[in-house]
């Protein structure tokens, strides 16, 4: 026989909705109080309430690890590439991101009431990862190298190489097959390397005709990068990156809103603009109506680091990251200003070539192609 649940008398459910309903309005304002940053300190000396702000920090690189003024974040993951930090006192914040083999990343922030502070750490490889592209490969698809007698490192004197390879002291060539990849590599790498030398030749001459031709055109196009709403352009020896758009179009770094301004003078702008013309003028009403205010520069100077700037792009799958050739090799540096740039090395090397193609960072070195990748390959 079947048990009979009987339902709840109606007035049993009357008096729970009203306690469940109570319960919700009671703790709504604590929620808020919570949400908008405020903290009450139980345990310090004098308990007060103290507005807070926060950090909001993307960090791609696995098993990185994020320290906020020495001390490590845990439990703060709230997506698997970004790290929400809450409750912290408003002013300067030391972050750094690190993680096994890879570049530290570090930079000053500043944190301000109520707000939270959003940043993009990056982290390169120690040792450069590199995918070797030669013109035969074995049937296994190993990459080939005709040597007499060589060693890795003589090969890879400064990378690690993510995928197999053989040295081999014949010259034979009829096991192996030809590379489609190297043979379009290695005439893209030819043709550029004759475009720049043309516009070298074109600066050089003491005079030019009124007409241009299409490889002029080409080297002239390549003087100015978009993408997402920032441009980078070169200026004399410095490089810019100038910001496309408006309003939330253009990336935070480059803006400072009324809020972050009015937060940083302290309690006393708040206590001046407590009572205006009779009316009160709340914190989170002034707080909504400076939101829609951002002070916005239009340029930020990429660093260089005083080395010549051989040639410039952005990284290929990050807009907000900059992809310097320069003089000692080839650098990634981040646009956002705030404290100082972040700056590490992809590969370095003087007299070396560099191509971004497909959405991957190429090089010619010593006769040798191969693709810098950004992470460790696993």
């Amino acid at each position: 026989m079947k048990p009979i649940v009987e339902p709840l008398a109606y007035w049993r459910r009357k008096v729970i909705f009203i306690t469940l309903l109570l319960a919700f309005l009671f703790s709504l304002p604590a929620f808020m109080f919570y949400a908008t940053g405020y903290r009450y300190d139980i345990f310090s000396g004098s308990p007060s309430i103290t507005a807070t702000g926060g950090l909001y920090i993307a960090a791609d690189a696995v098993d990185s690890s994020i320290y906020v003024n020495e001390t490590e974040v845990t439990n703060a993951r709230v997506f698997r590439n970004a790290s929400y930090i809450q409750g912290l006192e408003p002013g300067m914040h030391r972050v750094h991101v690190q993680a096994p083999g890879l570049h530290t990343w570090v930079k000053n922030l500043s944190v301000y009431r109520h707000i939270v502070t959003e940043a993009e750490a990056f982290n390169l490889p120690l040792v450069p990862q590199v995918r070797l592209v030669t013109e035969y490969r074995t049937q296994a698809d190993e990459a080939v190298f005709f040597m007499s007698s060589t060693t890795e490192e003589m090969i890879l004197p400064l990378a690690s190489s993510s995928v197999p390879y053989i040295v081999s002291t014949s010259t034979a060539t009829s096991t192996y097959r030809l590379s489609t990849e190297y043979a379009l590599l290695f005439d893209l790498f030819e043709v550029k390397a004759s475009t720049t030398k043309a516009a070298e030749v074109e600066l050089t001459k003491p005079f030019s005709f009124s007409t241009t031709t299409d490889a002029e055109e080409i080297v002239q196009a390549t003087t100015t990068v978009v993408r997402n709403n920032v441009a980078l352009y070169q200026e004399g020896e410095e490089v810019y990156a100038e910001a496309l758009g408006t309003g939330r179009q253009i990336p935070h770094y480059f803006c400072t809103s009324q809020v972050e301004i009015k937060s940083s003078l302290g309690d006393e702008l708040e206590q001046a603009l407590e009572v205006k013309e009779g009316e009160l003028f709340f914190e989170d009403t002034l707080n909504e109506l400076s939101n829609n205010t951002r002070e916005c520069r239009t340029n930020i100077r990429i660093d260089r680091r005083n080395q010549e700037v051989l040639e410039f792009t952005f990284l290929p799958e990050n807009a907000n990251l900059v992809l310097l050739h320069l003089e000692s090799g080839i650098y990634v540096v981040e646009i956002d200003d705030r404290a100082w740039q972040n700056m590490q090395p992809l590969y370095q090397g003087t007299g070396i070539e560099m191509m971004v193609y497909g959405g991957s960072v190429f090089v010619r070195e010593d006769g040798l192609i191969f693709e810098v990748l950004t992470e460790i390959a696993s």
